[in-house]
């Protein structure tokens, strides 16, 4: 049993002046308060010397591993030779990583910084809204857009007679106090990958739609990928009703590829937002799209502020790490791809060796894992209720006890800090807790 007594009184510490984790999403606070000092790699070291082997890399934001010094040195040398052109707090760093972004995201004409993926998101919900003169946008059950009202929780609504606002109710595991009332009111919730339903709401209102969002592979629920002809038909629909189309890219912009999802899948949106891994775990997001719908932010028809939008840090980050993924024709994701498969052929093997159901699916650079027997499935609806939850913690909680970190409901990230000898000591101890779950 590793000791975590150093940890267990930090937390005990940062109870008496700090209310609670830094994020308090339901399901997080099942690991015990962990206090790390350093990274390597894919290794993590907490105060009582124990070392993990991360699979969370930091939510999917630490794409590059811990303390890569390659990047480390390029955004110093970019700090070190930044200057301000004016009192707007410009840079010449900010054109060069524009640049690289509509060089490699289709969607990509015109980009615009901000700092967290929340904050993207409502830039582009405030764009399609001016873009359209429209009211109400659509988001889809099992999708997470960040943690403001009009985007946080809510069931999908079984009554199809009027307009399909999200259901809130207490045992809703995003369900918070404090919400304002009418901002469940601003959106639309419909299941993902179910095209007839979202044809049948178009049909009624797709006049007063604004923008639909979600995101191209669904990874905050099971990694779900879109059905044969699902993104197609939706691109289409958009188009005909004239709707703003975005894909929430903060997970998978610039992890499953310099392209994302959309170069991936071969579906355009009209914005798209990026995060978590475009700046390799440093905070930064951007929001990027079609020029006449950012040009808004040209004319100051739209407002977009924030002290911290663009800031050199962060731009730096975002474009040394665009610059390590890039070289030898993107040699980074087909490492990553050999690792990924190692582990995921062996998590197969060791779950039939144990007579465990398994559903195993996912995109470059994450995937989920669930006891449950199905070969795959397209929205959370289709693994959610039959999964056997308690089986899924008791497994994850093992894991963590032998040093293995992954994340709440089985969600995977690689990154390249990850060896082979991390793969091979990673299914030796899942081996070992699937014996015993």
């Amino acid at each position: 049993m590793r000791s975590m007594n150093k940890s267990f009184e930090l937390s005990k510490k940062a109870l008496e002046v700090m209310p609670g984790p830094h994020s308090n999403l339901p399901g997080y606070e099942l690991f015990k308060p962990i206090y790390f000092v350093r990274g390597s790699g894919a290794h993590l070291y907490d105060v009582d010397g124990n070392d993990y082997l991360d699979y969370m890399a930091g939510l999917g934001a630490g794409i590059l591993g811990y303390g890569n010094q390659e990047v480390t040195d390029t955004i110093k040398n970019q700090i070190d030779t930044l200057y301000y052109l004016d009192a707007a707090r410009r840079n010449p760093l900010e054109i060069e990583l524009a640049e690289k972004i509509i060089q490699y995201l289709p969607s990509a004409e015109k980009v615009r910084y901000l700092l967290s993926g929340t904050e993207a998101v409502q830039l582009v919900i405030r764009l399609a809204r001016a873009y359209t003169k429209r009211p109400y946008f659509i988001r889809f059950d099992g999708h997470y857009h960040g943690w403001l009202d009009n985007v946080l929780g809510g069931a999908v609504n079984p009554d199809t007679t009027g307009r399909p606002f999200a259901l809130y109710k207490n045992e809703d595991m995003f369900a918070s106090k404090g919400r304002e009332l009418s901002a469940g009111e601003q959106s639309f919730k419909l299941v993902w990958n179910d095209i007839e339903t979202l044809e049948r709401v178009l049909e009624k209102y797709g006049n007063e739609v604004a923008l639909i969002i979600m995101e191209p592979i669904n990874c905050n629920a099971g990694t779900c990928p879109p059905r044969h002809g699902y993104l197609e038909r939706v691109r289409k629909l958009c188009d005909q009703y004239g709707i703003v189309l975005c894909f929430d890219e903060i997970i998978t912009g610039f992890r499953v590829g310099l392209r994302g999802a959309q170069g991936l899948l071969g579906v355009t949106p009209d914005l798209t937002t990026l995060g978590k891994g475009v700046a390799g775990g440093i905070p930064f997001s951007a929001v990027a799209g079609k020029a006449e719908i950012m040009d808004q932010l040209t004319d100051r028809s739209v407002v977009g502020a924030g002290t911290f939008n663009g800031y050199p840090l962060g731009v730096a980050s975002a474009l040394a790490t665009i610059r390590y993924l890039e070289k030898d024709n993107g040699a980074f994701y087909k490492r990553l791809e050999i690792i990924q498969n190692r582990l995921t052929s062996g998590l197969k093997d060791i779950a039939q060796k144990h007579s465990m159901p398994m559903l195993l699916q996912g995109a470059p650079g994450v995937f989920f894992y669930q006891f449950i027997y199905k070969e795959i499935a397209y929205n959370v609806q289709d693994w959610y209720p039959d999964s056997d939850h308690e089986k899924q913690e008791r497994f994850r909680q093992l894991l963590f006890g032998e040093g293995v970190l992954i994340m709440f409901r089985a969600r995977w990230y690689l990154s390249g800090g990850h060896t082979e000898k991390d793969i091979d000591r990673t299914l030796e101890t899942v081996d070992k807790v699937m014996g015993i779950i």
